[in-house]
């Protein structure tokens, strides 16, 4: 009697559960299953979570500036940009010359560096106007150096600087002094001949003395081309400041 009433029951908790499954699975099947849809209007944060060090933004590094000397009497070696010359340039006159090699300091270090610009200005320039002066006379005064678009002022000499002397030939000077020359000559004639003769002679002759003493003192130019090399001396320290 007892195992009867058991089996019953086990009956009944089946046929419940098998309703109960049946009841969800017909709920399930009117469910929809769509997703809804994402709000796209809602922002995110992105926010670094807890425990989470955000990475700060690189700074560059500044650029440290530093000073270089160059010490007085250090000598700069440069070619001339363009040609120089007694016959149509005057005192006053500028040009400028390009550093043709590194200058630099006891330590090995670049201070002015092949391709800086020196700016100079001539202060005297007077050709060689006679057979009895040897040479002309070129001064020039050293102003300053540009460096990477800096210029910075300078204190130097001319230590050399190559030039050449060229001849201007018989010009209308000299046209006047070979004429002087004839007109002595002439007189000299008339005394020393004392006839017309004797003047004609005079007068030759006074015209060749006319012509020695023009070829004399024909003025040669100072002239210094483009490309010439110079070098001045520093006549004191050059300080410079690089970054």
């Amino acid at each position: 009697m007892r195992r009867t009433i058991l089996t019953g029951l086990a009956v009944v908790g089946l046929m419940a559960c098998g309703k109960s499954s049946a009841q969800t699975n017909a709920e399930d099947s009117t469910r929809s299953l769509t997703l809804a849809s994402g709000d796209s209007s809602y922002l995110l944060n992105d926010a670094p979570g807890s425990g989470v060090t955000a990475k700060p933004a690189s700074t560059p590094t500044p650029r440290v500036s530093r000073s270089l000397t160059l010490a007085s009497g250090t000598l700069i070696d440069a070619l001339t940009d363009r040609t120089i010359s007694s016959r149509t340039e005057k005192a006053g006159a500028t040009f400028t010359a390009r550093v043709s090699s590194d200058a630099k300091d006891s330590r090995g270090r670049v201070v002015v560096p092949a391709g800086s610009t020196l700016s100079l200005t001539i202060t005297e320039l007077q050709a060689a106007n006679d057979k009895g002066k040897a040479d002309g006379k070129l001064t020039v005064q050293v102003n300053s150096v540009t460096i990477g678009g800096q210029t910075y002022a300078v204190s130097a000499g001319i230590a050399s600087m190559d030039h050449t002397l060229k001849g201007r030939g018989v010009g209308s000077t000299e046209v006047l002094k070979t004429g002087a020359g004839t007109v002595l000559g002439g007189i000299a004639g008339r005394v020393i001949g004392g006839n017309s003769k004797g003047t004609i002679i005079g007068a030759v002759v006074g015209s060749a003395a006319g012509a020695v003493i023009a070829a004399q003192t024909a003025n040669r130019d100072v002239v210094v081309a483009a490309g010439t090399p110079l070098v001045i001396s520093l006549n004191g320290p050059l300080t410079i400041t690089t970054q």
